[in-house]
């Protein structure tokens, strides 16, 4: 942990918890905006559909379309993820809670770390979700991803405290050359 990284609020479970729903939701509703323009674009024949649900895999079950699909529902959440992490620091959850991802030592996470993160999900899913509980009792309230990628999260509506006093300098004399120093105060029409 960097010297000043004591100064930050570190973003609690609830709020991290909060955001992460968030997140879900958008991609949920992505993927199902996705869906819903697919099959009406397959429904008025303008491109073959998924054939979800159908119960007719045999012959559609792999052609370009279908892989193109298969291509976006797979990397839109890592795109989101990943791309908002290293980018900003906050993905859109954490935007409207108002915390942010950063590096122990205070740096913004690169691409390489926020795609590790991303992957560090996994762990925490591996763990039945008690890497994403680890946050509620750890000290700087860090997920397993967080530990193992040594990221915090911090809070952002939270202003750094100021720096210590510095003593104020003391005011200097004005040069004998200065005009505000000539100034007596007289009227100048006399």
């Amino acid at each position: 942990m960097g010297p000043a990284a004591g100064h930050h609020h570190f973003a609690g479970f609830w709020s991290r918890a909060a955001a992460r729903i968030i997140d879900l939701l958008i991609i949920i509703a992505a993927f199902n905006l996705i869906y819903l323009v697919d099959r009406l674009g397959a429904d008025a024949g303008l491109w073959t559909g998924m054939e979800l649900g159908e119960g007719n895999w045999t012959g559609a079950g792999i052609s370009m379309a279908n892989v193109l699909r298969g291509l976006f529902f797979l990397t839109f959440p890592v795109f989101y993820y990943v791309y908002l992490h290293a980018m900003y620091g906050q993905t859109f959850g954490k935007m409207a809670l108002k915390i942010k991802v950063v590096n122990e030592d205070e740096t913004p996470l690169d691409y390489r770390k926020a795609f590790l993160r991303w992957l560090g999900y996994f762990l925490c899913d591996l763990t039945f979700y008690i890497g994403y509980l680890w946050a509620a009792f750890d000290p700087r309230k860090q997920g397993l991803h967080d530990k193992v990628c040594k990221t915090v999260v911090v809070r952002t509506d939270v202003p750094f405290p100021p720096p210590a006093e510095v003593e104020p300098e003391a005011p200097t004399e004005p040069s004998p050359g200065d005009p505000a120093s000539l100034d007596t105060g007289a009227d100048p029409s006399l």
